[in-house]
Parts: C-alpha cells; sequence; structure tokens
C-alpha cells in the first residue's frame, strides 16, 4: 500500500498534458524494473509489462497516465494518476504468482485526447492477441459513488463523442457598405441554434442520449470599418450509440452545407477528439458481476450510461472488453474541478479489485 500510495503522489506531481507524458513514462518503466520482473516493453508515447505464464488466453488491464491542461499547467483532475498508481500495484501483486493466464498491464498516453487508445491498438497485433485468446479490462474513478464500489452498466457505458469546428467563409466589405460583400454571422447564428435541436431529434427517433452543446463561436474581427467575412461555430456532439452518432453527425453535415449554400457561403467542417462509445461485451459483464458476487465485492448497476467519453471504447473493435467504474468517495469533488484529489485509499483498493478480477477470470474458460 505504502508503494503504491506514494507511486500516485509522484504521478500527481509528473502530471503532463496528452501527448507530451516523457516524465511519467520514464517513472513507470524505472519503478517496474526495479519493483517487479516484468517484462517492460517500450513503445516510444506508450508502453506495456507482461506478466507470461506461456498461457493460451491474456487477459489486457489498462490504465491511462495523461493530465488536464488548465491554466496553472497540466494537472490530474481526473484521477489518471490514480489509475496508474493502481495498475502499477497490480504488478507488485503479480510477482511470483501463478494465475494460468498470462496478463498485460497497459500504460496508456493521450486518453483526454481520444488518440491513446487508437495508438495503443497495436498492442494486439504485437503480441498475438485475438478475440479468441483474450479478455481486457479497465475502469474511471467515480466521485460521488461509495469509495470502492463498483459500478456496471449493460451495453453502452460511456457515449461516443466528437468535437466539430465549423468554418463559414465569405467576402469582405466596408461596414458601411454591408450589401457588397457576404457576412457568415447569420449563418452562424442558426446553426448554433439548430444545433443542439438536431441531437434532441435524434435522441427522439432513436429512444436514447443524443447532445450537442455549443462550446464557442466567433465572426469577424475587432475591425469597426470591415464586415465580418469569416465565421466558426465549435460544438461537442455525444450519443449513447453508435448509430445514432453517425446519424446525428451525417445531420451536421448537411445543416452546414444548407446553410452555407443559402448564404452565399463556403464551408468546411472539421473533426477533433473523437471517442467511440464504449459498450461492454455481455459474456464478459456476466462474468466480472459473478466474480464480484462470489467475493462480496459492493457493486451496483447503472441505468444510464455516462456522458462523458472514454477512449478506452476502442479495444472492443478487436478483443472483447469490460470497463466498470470504481466509487472515489461521496464526498469526493468531481471530475476535472480544481478541488478535485484521487483519494489515497483508492489506488490500493483498485488494485486489489483487479487482482480479483484476474483470478476469477483465469479460473473460468467462460468469455
Amino acid at each position: 500500500m505504502e508503494k503504491i500510495i506514494e507511486a500516485r503522489h509522484t504521478l500527481s506531481a509528473l502530471a503532463e498534458r496528452s501527448g507530451e507524458e516523457r516524465r511519467t513514462r520514464d517513472f513507470l518503466k524505472t519503478f517496474l524494473r526495479e519493483h517487479t520482473s516484468l517484462t517492460v516493453v517500450d513503445c516510444g508515447c506508450w508502453l506495456y509489462a507482461r506478466h507470461d505464464e506461456g498461457a493460451k488466453r491474456t487477459v489486457v488491464v489498462r490504465a491511462d497516465h495523461d493530465a488536464v491542461p488548465t491554466a496553472c499547467g497540466a494537472r490530474h483532475l481526473c484521477g489518471h494518476d490514480g489509475h496508474t498508481a493502481a495498475l502499477l500495484g497490480l504488478g507488485l501483486l503479480l510477482e511470483g504468482q501463478r494465475l494460468g493466464c498470462n496478463v498485460i498491464l497497459l500504460f496508456q498516453h493521450a486518453e483526454e485526447t481520444g488518440q491513446g487508445g487508437a495508438a495503443c491498438c497495436a498492442l494486439f497485433a504485437r503480441e498475438g492477441l485475438t478475440r479468441e485468446n483474450t479478455r481486457m479490462i479497465g475502469c474511471h474513478n467515480i466521485p460521488g459513488a461509495p469509495l470502492g464500489r463498483v459500478l456496471f452498466r449493460r451495453g453502452t457505458f460511456a457515449c461516443a463523442s466528437c468535437g466539430v469546428e465549423i468554418s463559414l467563409t465569405g467576402s469582405p466589405t466596408h461596414a458601411a457598405y454591408p450589401e457588397n460583400g457576404v457576412n457568415p454571422t447569420a449563418a452562424v447564428a442558426r446553426l448554433a441554434l439548430l444545433l443542439p435541436e438536431l441531437a434532441d431529434r435524434a435522441a427522439r427517433s432513436d429512444g436514447c442520449m443524443a447532445l450537442a452543446t455549443i462550446v464557442g463561436m466567433r465572426t469577424g474581427e475587432r475591425a469597426f470599418g470591415v464586415a465580418a467575412s469569416q465565421g466558426v461555430l465549435w460544438a461537442t456532439l455525444r450519443a449513447e450509440k453508435a448509430e445514432t452518432f453517425a446519424a446525428l453527425n451525417a445531420a451536421v453535415d448537411q445543416a452546414v452545407r444548407s446553410a452555407a449554400e443559402a448564404d452565399g457561403l463556403t464551408c468546411a467542417v472539421e473533426r477533433l477528439d473523437v471517442f467511440p462509445a464504449t459498450v461492454n461485451d455481455e459474456a464478459m459483464q456476466d462474468s466480472l458481476e459473478r466474480i464480484c458476487e462470489e467475493n462480496g465485492i459492493a457493486h451496483q448497476y447503472l441505468e444510464v450510461p455516462f456522458r462523458w467519453s472514454e477512449d478506452f471504447g476502442h479495444y472492443g473493435s478487436y478483443v472483447p472488453t469490460c470497463f466498470f467504474g470504481i466509487g472515489a468517495g461521496e464526498t469526493t469533488p468531481p471530475l476535472h474541478t480544481a478541488d478535485y484529489d484521487y483519494p489515497d485509499a483508492l489506488a490500493p483498493r483498485t488494485a486489489e479489485l483487479f487482482w480479483q478480477l484476474l483470478r476469477g477470470l483465469s479460473a473460468t474458460g467462460d468469455r
């Protein structure tokens, strides 16, 4: 417990933005090589540690280690320092043990931008991991839930989402003669009102959560003699189901084209921070629920998915996966808020939970 908590504090102090986690990776490699006999594989932006028993089946356990950018620099306001410390703790628990399966500890970068999960999918080809011989688990701490309680959900655990940047371009003119130019302001304003309506329509049509949130907009410059000719609108789209998410994105593209055509504008749409939905494999969900019940691990079932996104969803395209929440305490401040701090007591409990789940998965042949 002392090593895990100390590691969590070190990781917290090393907080680095997505794609910049060099010091964090150096610490992880040093810790694993000094305290475990696991085989450490450095993949540049990410790394993994292998507990190899020569078994036919492998379980991958993943944790993320990037921090949240703030005005005061990078900070671990999402608890990735705790997730990673727990995975290091699992490495300590694996020392000298025989489970009947291989275990890979995946230390992933850049979760906050959605890029790390996609890159780390290279693990499967590198290690010969397939749907037939592999299972994968991961978790996220959840403030507001009792400390250590496991939160399960069948189907979608976390929603698909993406950022959308909509650019509309007209032509400039003197502000005294607006009729001589093409101003995108009205089109930007109409789209800002329309996108949330499109999401509401998609939600009603498919009977699931869909949401479009306007996060910013701008037209023109602070130049009072020139009418606006450039406009940009930023929004985040999210949905519970993949098909709803695809339909919402298509509806937004069509709306942008129509708005541009109506006002004589040119348009461009760029998508950023793209996250697939994190959807749990049913058989894996059954296995983890049974393990919790057999070991007296407190757990509960969620009625609705989390609206936030988690790039763990990329892995489900390759192998059966199950992602769950673990309570961070009922009085712990919400994620990404200035007062949030990962609870010290949670990392050892999460490491122990991973260990119990591994033992349970290795003892069964079902999937």
